[in-house]
C-alpha cells in the first residue's frame, strides 16, 4: 500500500483540490503528470461520438489509485475524460524531471509507487480479459440455441450462471395483460429452478423488499436489470453473488448479458406471435 502521507510531505508532489463535477482534464488533452488520489473519488468516462455531449462511464477511481502512469514514458493525448465525483484531493508530479528527482531521493517511496502501478495494471488487464472472454462465451452459448423454447431459454440461464461465476440468476417475466405484475419463472437457487410465483412491483420498479415479503431468497450481493427493448418491457433479470460484491467490469458484463438475453426473449415472442397467427388462420 502507498505511504500517502510520506509521499505528500516529500516536497515533490503538488496537492490539487478539485470539487464535485470539476474536470481534471478533457478527452484528447495532453498532460505530462502522474496522479495519486489522496482522498475522494473520480469518474472515468468516454465520449460517444454519435451523440453530442454524451459520455459513457467507464469506471471509478478511489484513494490510493494512480492514474496517467503512462506519462512516465510518453505524453500522448488522453483518450478519456476524468472528473471529480465529489470533493477530491490529488497528489500530482511532473512525470519526467521531477519524478526522476523523486526516485533518486526517495527510492523506498518510489518502490511503493512502482508496485502499485504494476498491481493496478495487472488488475485492469485481468478484468478486461475476463470481460472479453465472458462476453465471447455468452455469444457462443446464444449462437448454439437451436430453438426458442422455454427449456432452451432456461438452459441458457444455467449456462450464464456458470460463465458469469455467480450464485444466483432469477428471471421475472412481465405480465402482458396486468400492469405491475410479474411472474418469477426461473430461480437457479431453488431446488426446482422452474418457478411460477406472481409478484407485484409498484410502478414497474423492481423491489427486493417485496421478494423478502414473499419468502423468496436473494443472494447477499445482487444486481437487477430491466429487460426492455424499445417500448417493450419483458421483465427483469436478477443476478447475485454471496461472498463479494460486483466490481465495475462485472457490472458491465452483467448489463451486456442482460441485453443479449433480451434479444432471445424478443425473438421467442416474435415466433410465438407468428404461431398464434397461424393457428388463428387455420382454425
Amino acid at each position: 500500500m502507498l505511504e500517502l502521507e510520506k509521499i505528500k510531505s516529500s516536497g515533490y508532489f503538488e496537492e490539487i483540490i478539485v470539487h464535485e463535477w470539476d474536470i481534471i482534464f478533457k478527452e484528447w488533452e495532453t498532460d505530462n503528470h502522474l496522479y495519486i488520489i489522496y482522498d475522494g473519488e473520480l469518474i472515468v468516462e468516454k465520449s460517444i461520438h454519435t451523440l453530442q455531449n454524451t459520455f459513457k462511464v467507464l469506471g471509478h477511481l478511489w484513494v490510493w489509485n494512480i492514474f496517467w502512469e503512462g506519462s512516465l514514458s510518453e505524453n500522448e493525448p488522453k483518450q478519456v475524460q476524468i472528473k471529480a465525483n465529489r470533493k477530491t484531493i490529488l497528489l500530482r508530479i511532473e512525470a519526467k524531471n521531477e519524478f526522476k528527482k523523486f526516485v533518486t531521493h526517495f527510492p523506498d517511496l518510489w518502490y511503493g509507487v512502482l508496485i502499485s502501478v504494476i498491481h493496478l495494471t495487472n488488475s485492469r488487464l485481468l478484468r478486461s480479459n475476463r470481460e472479453i472472454t465472458a462476453n465471447y462465451e455468452v455469444n457462443i452459448a446464444i449462437s448454439k440455441i437451436k430453438d426458442f423454447s422455454i427449456s432452451s431459454i432456461y438452459k441458457l440461464l444455467l449456462i450464464f450462471e456458470w460463465i458469469l461465476w455467480v450464485d444466483q440468476i432469477m428471471y421475472f417475466e412481465k405480465n402482458i395483460v396486468m400492469d405491475d405484475y410479474y411472474k418469477l419463472k426461473y430461480d437457479s437457487r431453488n431446488e426446482r429452478s422452474l418457478q411460477n410465483v406472481i409478484i407485484k412491483f409498484k410502478n414497474e420498479a423492481f423491489d427486493e423488499n417485496i421478494l423478502k415479503e414473499e419468502w423468496i431468497e436473494v443472494a447477499k450481493f445482487s444486481r437487477h436489470t430491466k429487460l426492455s427493448l424499445g417500448d417493450m418491457n419483458y421483465g427483469f433479470l436478477l443476478i447475485g453473488k454471496e461472498k463479494k460484491d460486483f466490481h465495475e467490469n462485472e457490472e458491465k458484463l452483467l448489463q451486456n448479458t442482460a441485453w443479449s438475453f433480451v434479444g432471445i426473449i424478443h425473438q421467442k415472442k416474435l415466433i410465438d406471435d407468428q404461431k398464434n397467427k397461424n393457428y388463428m388462420r387455420n382454425s
